[in-house]
């Protein structure tokens, strides 16, 4: 079968961080072809580069045999190319039918669309059509603001069918979609494919897209490590690794891949599966749905606990990310919660911190309900968090940001008693203190970020994937950190994508897959689970598997 869209050797820099290295991919014309990988593979800027959103320096980017590579957009566009994005881009004070009607302007223009007010009968007729072709119909007239968000998805999915695109980029489709609709949501992609269009899908579900596709490629680290139906994928321990945090070893990572192939079963050349059929190597739970088992029953960890959850449901658009979820941190340790990419860990955060409120449940801190306070108010109480994304202002000096973190401290004499302490235990904040944060590199920014956030002395330390971006060394680096603001009497509570170097600092371990608490026991316990690879690359999870 004939490959529709060619990537080769292409690579993307951003400053001093290599997106994609060496990358090539190829997408299979009339197949459901899948894109996976850890966080910060480089999924989403490999989208971006297909459709002329990034340009390139190296590599190139073919088309039914043509190059349009760095072409723009909207040549890209016209090509027959179509994308959604990660975020639903609608206009929300539109109803759902002028949203398709806007669409149409793509392909007339928009100097035509100034001059009258309202679709032809045609237009609209055929976006009546598409919005019952995804099953929204009912909402015709509704503001896309009163959407659920998976609704919001299926009508993103329908205004890009206006166009009639010969190839569908679906840039996780099924992010935040309750499990009712993102069944609906793959039938519906299975009947375009059978229709004849081939598709593309980034998506972390693992269950939905190991049961949707037929050909799947892993990036780890900005370029294509495997490639191959969703049962030599899911059972390609270079995978698992690359989820799990090998991914700071790249040739463990293509030994694992060459050994794995070596003993790939060599089957007879056989007719492809038609088009749009769900693969035949296994049978997968319905695409969506939670692996089998249900969340364990609360039991505490050793020692007293800090901070508890109670049955915490949230999430953003109207569609709950966080399913009763259920967390004791203790007193003292660092505990690390891991899953698989969407599985709600960065939401967990925000929803502590008070960005983010709860739809429903509790949270208690040193015996003090939280849950509801306004994030200044989350602070005030002694609970402070290191976003994922770099945070420090670029233009000021080190010292400055540092001292930033104790804005709301009106004893200066205890002010400077932290900075030194800081100095101390981060010696670059006192041999840079004069030179622009914005000079420094991402590893130097974590670890005064670390400062600022001491400057408060605070009892609960809250880190959001501290090592991403990071190179091995600097990893390392961030990690002794960490440990070492635990040994000084700190609770720490680690959200971290590089699972094996979180698990084994940490007496404590959470797993959260689709919103919900599937594993927990200590770091060495649900590092070692035999059924952790089920949870990050898809499958049936036993009842006495939840229960590590």
């Amino acid at each position: 079968m004939s490959n529709l869209i060619e990537v080769r050797g292409v690579s993307k820099s951003y400053g001093g961080v290599r997106a994609l290295v060496d990358c090539d991919l190829d997408v299979r014309e009339g197949e459901i072809n899948g894109l996976i990988g850890p966080n910060g593979s480089g999924k989403t800027t490999l989208f971006n580069v297909i459709t002329g959103y990034e340009r390139i320096q190296q590599g190139s980017v073919s088309y039914r045999g043509a190059e349009i590579t760095n072409a723009p957009p909207d040549r890209v566009f016209r090509l027959g190319i179509g994308r959604t994005f990660q975020l639903t881009r609608l206009f929300t004070r539109l109803t759902v039918l002028e949203n398709m009607l806007v669409a149409t302007q793509r392909r007339e223009g928009w100097l035509r669309s100034v001059v009258r007010l309202a679709g032809s009968v045609s237009e609209r007729r055929r976006a009546m059509e598409l919005l019952d072709f995804v099953g929204i119909t009912r909402l015709a007239h509704e503001p896309a603001a009163n959407l659920s968000y998976g609704q919001r998805k299926l009508l993103e999915l329908a205004s890009l069918l206006v166009a009639d695109p010969q190839i569908l980029l679906l840039d996780e489709p099924a992010g935040g979609v309750n499990p009712t609709l993102i069944g609906h949501l793959a039938e519906r992609i299975r009947d375009l494919n059978r229709a004849g269009k081939t598709i593309l899908v980034v998506e972390h579900n693992m269950e939905f897209v190991m049961s949707l596709c037929q050909q799947i490629t892993v990036l780890s680290q900005g370029t294509a490590l495997v490639a191959g139906t969703p049962a030599q994928v899911r059972t390609n321990p270079a995978v698992l690794d690359a989820y799990l945090g090998g991914e700071d070893d790249p040739a463990t990572q293509r030994e694992l891949a060459a050994e794995a192939e070596r003993h790939r079963p060599r089957l007879s050349v056989s007719e492809p599966p038609a088009a749009g059929a769900p693969p035949a190597a296994s049978e997968p739970p319905a695409a969506g749905a939670p692996p089998a088992a249900a969340q364990r029953p609360v039991t505490a960890p050793a020692g007293e606990a800090l901070l508890t959850l109670r049955g915490i449901c949230a999430g953003y658009g109207g569609g709950d990310i966080l399913k009763e979820v259920s967390i004791d941190v203790p007193r003292g340790q660092i505990t690390c919660v891991v899953g698989p990419n969407g599985a709600g860990k960065s939401t967990l955060m925000a929803t502590i911190s008070g960005l983010l409120m709860p739809r429903r449940g509790e949270i208690h801190f040193a015996g003090q309900r939280v849950s509801g306070l306004s994030p200044r108010e989350v602070l005030a109480r002694g609970i402070a968090q290191v976003p994922q994304a770099h945070s420090l202002f670029p233009d000021m000096t080190v010292r400055e940001n540092v001292e930033m973190g104790a804005f709301t401290v009106r004893d200066s004499a205890l002010v400077a008693r932290r900075c030194r302490a800081v100095e101390d235990l981060y010696p670059i904040v006192r041999d840079r203190a004069s030179e622009r944060a914005g000079s420094l590199s991402g590893g130097q920014q974590r670890l005064v970020e670390f400062a600022r956030c001491l400057m408060l002395d605070p009892d609960l330390i809250m880190l959001d994937e501290p090592s991403m971006g990071l190179d091995p060394q600097t990893r390392a680096l961030v990690f002794e950190m960490i440990t070492q603001m635990n040994e000084r009497g700190k609770t720490i509570l680690l959200v971290e994508q590089n699972a094996r170097a979180g698990l084994r600092l940490s007496s404590y371990g959470v797993v959260l897959e689709s919103g919900m608490v599937r594993l927990t026991g200590s770091g060495t316990e649900v590092l070692e689970h035999p059924e952790i690879g089920a949870l990050y690359l898809g499958g049936a999870v036993s009842e006495a598997g939840a229960q590590a």
